[in-house]
């Protein structure tokens, strides 16, 4: 093979060696690929020293470049001390520190510049503390381009750091035109025509000046734009003839000899001329002042700061710097030691030698009385001319860094760098041209907004520095150690209170730029991030706070929300009606993951984290997202209930959407579910069927797009299992619980908007029950339901404490009673419940007998159901319907008292269901329960609450029952809002007194047992359901019935009609106490015999609430209740033979009454608030039960408004102060 082939050969080979490293990095061959000893033999033949190198990678290639790339960058000497000694040495030495000597004296001068051991200067003190605070943050990480802008945005966040950032922009465009203002003054006074002391060659006047210092700032910026690299060369050059100037002037004092020429009396060193220049001394009218009367310190201590201030010229060089982490800290320590060592000489030395009268007189003094005219001119055209050109390139590249982290809106289009060395050239030009502005204004007037931007600048740095060491961060290790946390908040104060001292006007200016650009960047800047030291703060905050926060006491209550999500988008407006709900408070959105992997599912359970977390700032909700995985939905509930929040930061009331029945209807054709949709409700019926198809729609015109929408959907979860949680968080967990349906159509409101709805109405429901106690004499124990009550109250409140709900809605509460006479008596104790609470709102008090429900009519009063009527739709396969309607039928052909009689058979036996929605109530065995009250009867003096009643055995819950109490209160209470079974009351009943129920279903009043006989009086309950007054406990059924049938002879003169009656109940008469009393009015009407009493679970109650009794004395127990009353006989209607009233109707019928009552008077509400009847225990254990216990709420709230169905396990309200 020729030459020329081999050469060829090679190149080729080489070429494409070349290309396939740069497409991917290829390993060294192992010992089984190396080329054979055959392959080099060829390679030798042909001309070929070795073959070519196939396993150069691009990565060796990078690597190569790396050291190449750091040779070009700054070193600590010439990107650090270089550009801070030329900055902090500023022109303003040469032409303002004759004047400032001449006012404040020596001993004033080394005030603010330090000459140990005399004074500590507070300017230098602040310089050198700020430099500590630069240094701890610049060595505690890797530091890149943008200087101050870098160290405080990476520290303080883009809010501080981009606000700050811009602030320290404008203070280094303002110093660049003081210095090309200053180095035109010093050009002129050389060599102005009218100023000249040495040539008259310049022109001299306003806008020749102006001229002049804008060809000064041409020329900075041309050189800036060629590169750093010849800025490097070109300040290395120019410090040297800037310390050569500085140090000549103490040199001159030993060697120039004393002369006097004009305004120059220089005296050489002399004592006497010290001791002329120790004291301040101000005048008015001195060269160089800028206003007509006399100085002060404010006005010099203005001027002067900006000589010392260019530490920050060192970092802002952090881009082109090889080590910024070391460099910085070494190079600007070193030179402000060189540079105080310099100002220090030359103040002694100008003290010492020059008469004060020059220091008045003369404004270029240090000129004059140097030994080198020129070389002082060469120092100040130096200095200034490299302060321009650091505060076009330093600026430049700042402002750079913030266009590139997009903080402020905007200025992205200055983020530009070139392609070679990657230089700012559209910020400088920015910079040029806003420093022609600055030109305008005097040097003076510059200085001090210059100082204003510094100070600012030191204050957030040294603010930084300490937020970072107080808040113990881990990662907070710096490199440099010489530095502590009362340094930099030391720093900081001082800062402060050096802007205001300097002048008020300038800092608050300065101080509302910042405060501006903070919120434009706050609510116009993406999240970033960089881990900006507030969080560990808060951290550090949350975490000791959170040891001291211990359970929450009732005063200061709030819902704290556990709102249970399937479908995020479905549930849209009830995640943020439930925003607006919690008050400042907790609130925590729970997902559950059914997987029976958790391997398998764990990759899928944290893409839902994250999709939550970005569902959370979409909606903007204050909420934490919790992410529950488990095997069934049950247990997942379950772990998301005990493990949500974090030490006394827990939820206190949780959340779920109503059980869809409509889906479970349709996913199971083949089982007949009756349906609760009233017919007549038509607006209902099509809202309905339109959101049947997709649900995702009904939503759709809020938002397209959901950070959730891709997440795994979860199967619906079964009726049983439903139920079952619902159980787990009412009877286990015993956690207030809400349910909510309906809030697709919610009216949410929103600012100028017409809203069609008017009011938020509560609608609290009473509920109560009736545990009888089997020892001898003992009377029964009767609870209500004053929590859930209250809860309902207090929520309705809370929301409209929001302004947005306030302003568009009114709260009403809602109450009803049977009949017209108890509207006055509910009215006033309503009243004076929400007076007591606190709480303002309209009352409306409704009674179900006016005639205008037609279920009520139908069903209690026997009324023909008109065609329009649900009545029979719902009731009519239910068999306790079908027999009451057949008894009805044969009432004309029997007498009153019989037909009283056989009535009371039908509700006490087994075809009668209960009257509420626990069906299931009458299968618990009754051992339980009076082994229970044998226990609570040992503790005479005790109160207890439900939660106590229920670890004694005695499964209570509560359902909703009418019930009307006495109005006279007891006397005895208590004040304190701590309801548990460990806390008891010395409260007493005499002998005499009966036992009575309690007020609360978490207040059980104490019983006596030291009473051996007589009849404990009781409330009339669930077990009297024809409110007739109380009932002998060993009165049979039988009993009953022969009892009324004696009283049939009686009324034999006048039987009573037992046909349809007519609707309308207008009056009542006053009940008497005793019931069997003769010879009143009352005996001659037919009285309903009186069934055996049971022990009732909490049903609907419809009659007058209890008095709100406040406790008078402090204690265990609550502040506020039901007052407990004397037995009293409840009002049945007047001249009727009707033997049903609303208490004895089974819960489908007092439903059905209600969800009329309430669609009726709540057509223009946005949210309606009432009360959630819990399950029996164990009604999840049956699907029949559960699908009653589900289809009982949907008569309920079929047709209504959105509503919230709640009930509570514990007091939240007060009275206490």
């Amino acid at each position: 093979m020729s030459a020329r082939t081999s050469r060829f050969l090679s190149r080729t080979l080489g070429d494409a060696t070349s290309q396939l490293t740069q497409r991917a990095p290829v390993a060294p061959p192992d010992e089984e690929h190396r080329p054979s000893a055959s392959l080099f033999k060829w390679f030798r033949l042909n001309g070929l020293s070795r073959p070519p190198n196939l396993s150069r990678t691009l990565s060796t290639i990078e690597d190569e470049k790396v050291p190449q790339d750091r040779a070009k960058k700054l070193g600590t000497f010439s990107g650090v001390f270089v550009p801070t000694t030329l900055n902090v040495l500023s022109i303003l030495m040469f032409l303002r520190f004759g004047f400032i000597l001449g006012q404040s004296g020596i001993l004033g001068m080394l005030g603010t510049a330090p000459t140990p051991p005399l004074f500590c200067h507070p300017l230098y003190l602040i310089n050198l503390i700020t430099t500590l605070s630069i240094s701890a943050i610049s060595s505690n990480g890797t530091v890149r381009g943008g200087g101050a802008y870098y160290l405080i945005s990476r520290s303080l966040g883009p809010e501080f750091g981009g606000s700050i950032g811009l602030v320290f922009y404008l203070g280094f465009v303002f110093n660049t035109g003081m210095n090309a203002v200053g180095m035109i003054d010093c050009i002129m006074n050389n060599f102005g025509q009218v100023a000249g002391s040495s040539s008259h060659f310049f022109r001299d006047g306003y806008w020749y000046r102006y001229l002049y210092a804008t060809t000064v700032l041409v020329l900075c910026t041309a050189i800036c734009l060629l590169g750093s690299a010849i800025f490097a060369r070109a300040s290395n050059f120019l410090l040297g003839i800037l310390l050569l100037a500085t140090f000549s002037v103490p040199f001159s004092a030993f060697v120039v000899a004393p002369f006097s020429y004009h305004n120059v009396h220089y005296t050489g060193i002399s004592l006497d001329t010290l001791l002329e220049n120790l004291r301040p001394r101000f005048t008015k009218g001195a060269v160089g002042s800028q206003t007509s009367g006399r100085e002060n310190w404010q006005d010099l201590f203005g001027i002067l700061f900006p000589a010392t201030a260019g530490i920050f010229a060192g970092a802002s060089m952090s881009g082109d710097l090889r080590n910024p982490s070391k460099s910085i800290p070494k190079g600007t320590l070193q030179g402000l030691l060189l540079t105080f060592v310099a100002y220090t000489m030359v103040i002694l030395s100008m003290g010492t030698t020059i008469k004060r009268e020059s220091l008045y007189k003369d404004l270029n003094i240090i000129q004059d009385i140097n030994a080198s005219k020129y070389l002082i001119l060469m120092g100040e055209l130096a200095s200034s001319f490299f302060s321009a050109l650091m505060g076009v390139i330093g600026s430049a590249k700042s402002l750079q860094a913030l266009a590139r982290d997009g903080v402020v809106p905007g200025v992205s289009i200055f983020g530009q760098g070139t392609k070679s060395h990657d230089e700012p050239t559209y910020a400088i030009l920015l910079t040029f041209l806003l420093s022609q502005l600055t030109l305008f204004g005097d040097i003076n007037q510059i200085a001090n907004i210059v100082t204003m931007t510094y100070l600012m600048t030191f204050l957030v740095t040294n603010l930084a520095c300490f937020l970072l060491k107080i808040g113990s961060a881990p990662n907070f290790r710096p490199s440099f150690r010489y530095f502590t946390w009362w340094t930099a908040a030391a720093g900081a104060v001082v800062s402060g209170a050096t802007m205001i001292f300097v002048d008020k006007l300038y800092a608050g200016g300065c101080l509302a730029v910042l405060l501006s650009l903070f919120l434009v960047i706050h609510y116009t800047t993406p999240p970033k991030s960089w881990g900006d030291v507030s969080q560990s703060l808060i951290y550090h905050q949350v975490r000791k706070y959170l040891l001291r926060l211990k359970q929450e006491h009732v005063k200061f209550w709030r819902p704290q929300i556990l709102l249970l999500v399937n479908d995020p988008r479905r549930s849209w407006k009830l995640i943020q009606f439930c925003n607006a709900m919690k008050k400042g408070a907790l609130y925590i959105l729970g997902h559950i993951v059914v997987t029976p992997d958790f391997q398998e599912s764990f990759p899928e359970v944290k893409r839902q984290q994250a999709a939550w977390v970005k569902y959370i700032d979409f909606s903007k909700v204050k909420a934490f997202p919790q992410i529950s995985i488990a095997p069934t939905i049950e247990w997942g509930a379950r772990n998301i209930v005990l493990s949500a929040g974090l030490g006394g930061m827990r939820p206190n009331i949780a959340v779920m959407g109503f059980y869809n029945l409509d889906e479970y209807r349709e996913s199971t054709p083949l089982i007949s579910v009756p349906s609760a949709t009233p017919i007549s409700d038509k607006a209902s019926a099509s809202r309905r069927l339109a959101c049947q198809g997709s649900p995702g729609k009904r939503i759709s015109h809020i938002v397209d797009n959901l950070p959730t929408d891709n997440m795994r959907s979860e199967k619906a979860v079964s009726v049983t299992g439903y139920v079952n949680i619902l159980e787990d968080l009412l009877l286990s967990l015993q956690i207030n619980v809400a349910i909510a349906k309906g809030f697709e159509n919610l009216e949410l409101p929103k600012k100028g908007k017409h809203h069609e709805k008017k009011y938020i109405d509560l609608w609290p429901i009473q509920m109560s029950a009736e545990i009888e106690n089997h020892a001898p004499g003992a009377g029964s124990v009767l609870t209500t339901n004053f929590d859930t009550y209250t809860l309902i109250l207090q929520l309705g409140c809370i929301l409209n404490t929001v302004p947005v709900w306030k302003k568009a809605y009114k709260v009403r509460v809602v109450v009803f009673v049977e009949y017209e006479s108890d509207v006055k008596e509910e009215q006033d104790r309503v009243k004076k419940l929400l007076e007591n609470l606190r709480i303002q709102a309209e009352v409306l008090v409704l009674w179900l007998s006016s005639g205008e429900l037609r279920s009520y009519e139908v069903i209690v009063n026997g009324a023909a159901p008109k065609d329009n009527c649900d009545v029979e739709d719902i009731l009519g396969k239910e068999e306790w319907w079908r027999e009451l309607q057949k008894r009805r039928s044969q009432a004309s052909a029997q007498d009153s008292p019989n037909h009283l009689a056989d009535l009371a058979q039908l509700v006490s036996g087994a075809q009668w269901p209960s009257s509420s929605f626990q069906q299931q109530a009458n299968r618990t065995g009754s051992h339980s329960i009076s082994g229970g009250l044998r226990k609570l009867i040992k503790k005479p003096r005790r109160r207890h609450s439900m939660f106590g009643l229920t670890r004694l055995g005695m499964s209570v819950s509560l359902n909703m029952r009418t019930h009307r109490l006495n109005p006279d209160a007891l006397d005895h209470g208590s004040a304190s809002e701590l309801s548990s079974d460990e806390e008891s009351s010395d409260e007493f009943l005499s002998d005499e007194e009966s036992i009575v129920s309690a007020a609360s279903e978490n207040d059980v009043d104490e019983y006596d047992e030291g009473k051996a006989s007589g009849q404990k009086a009781r409330r009339a309950s669930v077990g009297d359901p024809f409110g007739l007054g109380a009932l002998s406990r060993r009165q049979t059924l039988r009993q009953t019935a022969l009892k009324s049938s004696a009283l049939s002879s009686a009324l034999k003169s006048s039987p009573a009609d037992l046909s349809p009656a007519p609707p309308h109940h207008h009056s009542r008469p006053t009940s008497s106490s005793g019931g069997n009393s003769s010879g009143s009015a009352s005996a001659l009407l037919p009285i309903r015999p009186e069934p055996p009493h049971r022990s009732s679970t909490p049903t609907f109650s419809c009659k007058a609430i209890p008095d709100t009794q406040v406790a008078t004395e402090e204690g265990a127990g609550p502040s506020i209740m039901f007052a407990d009353s004397n037995p009293r006989r409840t009002t049945s209607p007047p001249a009727q033979s009707h033997p049903l009233s609303f208490n004895d109707l089974p819960s489908s019928a007092q439903h059905l009454i209600l969800n009329e009552l309430i669609r009726k008077y709540s057509q223009d509400t946005a949210v309606v608030f009432t009360t959630l009847p819990s399950p029996q225990s164990g009604t999840f254990k049956s699907e029949k039960d559960s699908l009653e216990y589900l289809t009982g709420l949907e008569i309920l709230t079929a047709g209504l408004p959105p509503t919230l169905l709640i009930h509570s396990n514990s007091l939240t309200v007060t009275t206490a102060l």
